[in-house]
C-alpha cells in the first residue's frame, strides 16, 4: 500500500535515460526559443509551424546526423517524438 503523506519519489529526470531527448530537447530549445520543454509538450502549443520545423529538421541534420521526416511533427510532436525518430534513424546506420 502507498503512503499517501510520504513525498513523491524522485524519478531521474528522461533526458539522463536517453540522450537523444536531451539532444533534440536543445535543438527545439535554440529554434523556439523556450527555456524549458519538456519531452511530451506539442510542438505546436509551444508556437511551432512550418518554418520551425525546417529549422529544427536542419539542425538535427547536421547535429544529429540524421534526415527526420516531416510526418514526424504530425505524427508525434513532441521532444520525445521526435527523440524516438532520432534513434531508430541511428539505429539503421549502424
Amino acid at each position: 500500500m502507498t503512503d499517501l503523506f510520504s513525498p513523491a519519489k524522485e524519478t531521474e529526470p528522461l533526458d539522463r535515460e536517453d540522450p537523444a531527448i536531451a539532444e533534440v530537447r536543445e535543438i527545439w530549445q535554440e529554434v523556439l526559443r523556450v527555456d524549458d520543454i519538456g519531452p511530451d509538450e506539442d510542438l505546436y502549443d509551444l508556437g511551432g509551424h512550418s518554418l520551425t520545423i525546417t529549422q529544427i529538421i536542419a539542425r538535427a541534420r547536421r547535429r544529429l546526423g540524421v534526415e527526420v521526416s516531416l510526418d514526424v511533427f504530425f505524427d508525434n510532436p513532441t521532444v520525445a517524438g521526435m527523440a524516438e525518430e532520432v534513434t531508430r534513424l541511428r539505429g539503421e546506420q549502424a
